[in-house]
């Protein structure tokens, strides 16, 4: 008894994965296996994509879609989002221009996308950009919205060094709004690329999954749909330990400056 409850304080979310695991067994059992594979057959079908050199190439090739559509989601995003949250005028012009980008449902974009720029792998970046780009920009207006105004002015007052202002002032009322623009976007970013090129897409994991489905290969499907869940939770946990990390460093050196 002792045992269990050592792991359900050290892992709480353990013990709910393992009863999603015994529902799906048991649903499992029910069913025929090209509807519902059990659990131990996702995981030999997962197994064996990996074994006949099937896994690595579509994972990277969607990781690299992914990394380059993230990376230029975040410095648009983010510029726009701190040059708006420092002027109204700005905001006034760039708002509904964004609003009006995140109305527009994805699948919208990749259709489009494919018109543009072809399968090749720019269509899928494009709509990585187009999803993840105004929760970059919303956080970023309200981080810098956040920012104390006498706090500014005080820094005005004593002509503090813009670089300084930005490390000690901005920085530190960015971070957390970052931080959970950065959270949601793992997650959000994983499944639009996958549903890009599941629609538009040769290559890749969404592709992958699309062929499987094609020859109703059902735990493949499952086996490549728990992968990247398990992608998307692990680089969220990376980020959030990597932050908080962070953030209690500085802690402890302004502490010991004290």
């Amino acid at each position: 008894m002792r045992v269990f409850i050592t792991v359900y304080n050290k892992w709480p979310g353990s013990y709910t994965f393992l009863v999603i695991l015994a529902i799906w067994e048991v649903v499992a059992r029910v069913y025929p296996a090209v509807i519902l594979p059990s659990p131990l057959e996702t995981l030999q079908a997962l197994l064996h994509i990996a074994g006949n050199g099937h896994l690595w190439e579509p994972l990277l090739i969607s990781f690299v879609r992914l990394a380059i559509g993230f990376g230029i989601a975040f410095v648009i995003g983010t510029g726009l989002g701190i040059a708006s949250g420092c002027n109204d005028k700005i905001y006034a012009f760039v708002r509904p221009a964004v609003t009006l980008l995140q109305s527009v449902p994805p699948v919208s974009w990749i259709l489009l996308a494919i018109l543009w720029l072809g399968i090749d792998g720019g269509a899928q970046i494009l709509v990585v950009v187009i999803a993840l780009f105004p929760v970059f920009f919303f956080n970023s207006v309200e981080g810098i919205q956040q920012v104390p105004k006498d706090l500014l002015e005080m820094a005005s007052v004593f002509r503090v060094r813009r670089m300084k202002r930005i490390r000690d002032i901005y920085l530190p009322a960015l971070r957390p709004y970052w931080l959970a623009a950065l959270t949601i976007n793992i997650g959000s970013g994983w499944k639009t690329i996958v549903m890009s090129e599941l629609i538009s897409g040769q290559t890749g994991i969404g592709a992958a999954m699309n062929t499987s489905r094609l020859y109703l290969k059902t735990d493949e499907v499952i086996a490549w749909t728990l992968l990247v869940a398990l992608l998307g939770m692990s680089l969220e946990w990376l980020m959030r330990t990597y932050f908080y990390g962070k953030h209690k460093e500085r802690e402890n050196n302004k502490r010991y400056a004290v």
